[in-house]
């Protein structure tokens, strides 16, 4: 059962542009957090915001130093 099931979405955008990318981070029950974005390799961590951050990093890579991912809820309400 899902009962504990958590996903949040998120986006890749650069710092006041528009948005490159979209994926998630959701609960993994072995291992904490599971995020993914298209074309890169899943992350793990205890935490949603280590998996944000890990994925922000390997964004940048990819985009560029101006990017950031955001988790979607809480760029809405920025």
């Amino acid at each position: 059962m899902l009962n504990d099931y958590t996903e949040e979405e998120i986006i890749v955008h650069p710092i006041h542009g528009m948005q490159l990318s979209e994926g998630y981070i959701r609960t993994d029950n072995s291992k904490g957090f599971r995020g993914c974005l298209p074309g890169l390799m899943p992350y793990v961590g205890k935490t949603i915001e280590e998996v944000r951050a890990r994925l922000e990093q390997r964004a940048q890579a990819y985009y560029g130093d101006d990017v950031i991912v955001e988790i979607a809820s809480q760029a809405i309400a920025n």
